[in-house]
């Protein structure tokens, strides 16, 4: 019955905004006085993962997973989801499974609090312009995934302006490729119709995560990067033509 009340559209609408905003306060100032008892960040990032939960959870928005058997938590992978909207990347700290941190384009660590917490929790951010800056943020994803830590990336490099898969940034197939490390394919269904791109008005639509089996490295080499984002790219397109 709370449920139905809180999804009425006006109601609704206000109980996100107004609790949204100080949840995110909330966790980002617990985020950050966590970052000072663990230099690696690990705490601060399993307080990001909660405050990921918990948005969701009080958003009323429902996820199912699909695909997790086909990873183990123990390995280290780059994920690779498409992206449609600022939810993806809340579905990606909330439902990955592994210890893993997030390539974020660079502009949003400028953003006051949020920034900050991003940097102390180790999220790797990316200089979508300038290619010195991208190069150090490759490297330091390696060196992350020589740690045994995981990487999250969104290959389309920005959201969809109209929910279909964008073509991919094919340089960030040159992580894979030097670390050997496997990609995964994430589809995330439902969160461009549950929040478009300019817009703070949620539609509780239920939402999808799938994961696909890790796509191996070992038979591309840097020249090869357009065939690997090709490939990794079409496990996305032909399961959301299915759709």
């Amino acid at each position: 019955m709370l449920r139905k009340v809180l999804l009425f559209p006006f109601p609704y609408q206000l109980f996100v905004i107004l609790f949204f905003f100080p949840l995110t306060y909330f966790w980002g100032i617990v985020s950050y006085i966590a970052s000072f008892f663990d230099a690696n960040g690990n705490l601060a990032h399993r307080c990001i993962r909660q405050w990921a939960r918990t948005s969701l959870a009080l958003a009323g928005l429902r996820v199912h997973i699909e695909g997790q058997e086909r990873i183990n938590p123990k390995n280290t992978y780059i994920f690779m989801p498409n992206h449609a909207s600022f939810l993806d990347t809340l579905l990606a700290f909330a439902h990955i499974p592994c210890d893993f941190r997030n390539i974020i384009k660079e502009e949003v660590f400028s953003i006051p609090l949020l920034g900050l917490v991003l940097r102390r929790s180790g999220e790797i951010p990316l200089a979508r312009k300038n290619a010195w800056k991208a190069l150090r943020s490759l490297r330091r994803s390696a060196d992350l995934l020589k740690e045994g830590i995981s990487i999250v990336v969104f290959p389309e490099g920005t959201r969809s302006p109209n929910g279909e898969i964008q073509e991919f940034k094919t340089a960030l197939f040159i992580l894979p490729i030097r670390s050997r490390i496997p990609v995964v394919p994430v589809l995330i269904e439902g969160t461009f119709q549950a929040l478009k791109r300019a817009s703070i008005l949620l539609n509780p639509v239920p939402l999808k995560m799938t994961f696909y089996d890790p796509i191996p490295a070992d038979s591309f080499e840097v020249r090869d990067r357009d065939s690997y984002a090709e490939k990794v790219r079409q496990v996305l397109s032909i399961s959301m033509t299915r759709l």
